[in-house]
């Protein structure tokens, strides 16, 4: 009898680990961005406004690993993509996670950012590569209410803050 009572409760903890393990917990936010006004007259307060208004990030894609830095030999987890109102969800179980961006799945090429009218902080964008976008920590809860911003300067691509507009201005 002893036996048979330890034997269940070993097979009830051993599946209360599993199950526990394997549970998945929602993430859940918002991807805005901002734009600079890059016009010629001085702009009125009220265009400054609408410009400094966080909008959302239609179709902004992040990434995910596993681990505090960026590290290639880490395969992506997941992929999540903002909806048509900037917001994204989805689903992983507890652990330390990388949120990445699409120029970081790649090994670092510093020559791709560079033309003449791009300069480059090289050693900002070394640590931009290394450093995840945002460091998720999932431990026994759902997290909502994550906010992802970016702000586009003036004649520039893309949501990598180490490269800056040297070129002329436009008439």
């Amino acid at each position: 009898m002893i036996k048979n009572t330890i034997s269940l409760v070993l097979c009830f903890v051993f599946y209360a680990t599993i199950a526990q393990t394997k549970q998945k917990f929602t993430i859940s936010g918002k991807a805005l961005q901002t734009f600079a006004y890059c016009g010629g007259v001085k702009p009125s307060e009220e265009v400054l406004d609408h410009h400094k208004t966080p909008k959302p990030y239609v179709g902004k894609t992040f990434y995910i690993r596993a681990g505090k830095t960026n590290n290639l030999k880490a395969k992506v987890l997941l992929k999540f993509k903002a909806d048509t109102a900037g917001n994204f969800s989805f689903e992983l179980p507890p652990g330390i996670y990388s949120i990445i961006q699409e120029p970081q799945l790649k090994k670092l090429n510093v020559k791709l950012y560079k033309n003449k009218y791009v300069e480059v902080d090289e050693t900002c964008l070394k640590n931009w590569w290394e450093k995840p976008y945002y460091l998720l920590e999932i431990k026994d809860k759902n997290i909502s209410g994550l906010e992802f911003k970016f702000h586009h300067p003036c004649f520039m691509s893309g949501d990598i803050p180490c490269l800056h507009y040297s070129g002329p201005m436009p008439p």
